[in-house]
């Protein structure tokens, strides 16, 4: 990760994606947290959604196909996050770095039946944190 230079560093991030890690109950696991500015989100995003929406989190899940003999910890994959939204607004970080996770873990929103499991497990962990 590189660091914001704002109110969300390295270290910060990292303890707060501990706590939404033990919030889910999911022990044993790691990913992998970035920091991109505005121009390298909406890139990445276009380069891999259609969807036209603010490119402040993306997520990319582990496979499970790729052996990680590295970590005896389960890689649950990469979470991107815009720092430039962090710095304008540092309380996003908290329900951006939540949502990527919750894709992670297996989550969605894309249908209804979906978003009624993952946007109030969302507002349940965000009261805890």
């Amino acid at each position: 990760m590189k660091k914001t230079g704002a109110a969300w560093d390295d270290a910060r991030l990292k303890r707060l994606a501990r706590k939404i890690l033990e919030r889910l109950k999911v022990r044993g696991a790691t990913l992998d947290i970035f920091l991109l500015g505005d121009r390298q989100m909406a890139a990445l995003k276009a380069r891999f959604f259609k969807k036209k929406t603010e490119p402040n989190v993306i997520s990319f899940p582990e496979s499970g196909q790729f052996p990680h003999p590295e970590t005896r910890q389960k890689y649950l994959g990469e979470v991107y996050l815009n720092r430039d939204i962090l710095r304008r607004s540092p309380e996003r970080a908290k329900p951006l770095l939540l949502h990527g996770m919750l894709h992670l873990l297996g989550y969605d929103h894309k249908r209804k039946t979906d978003a009624a499991v993952m946007e109030p497990l969302e507002e349940k962990i965000l009261k805890g944190l």
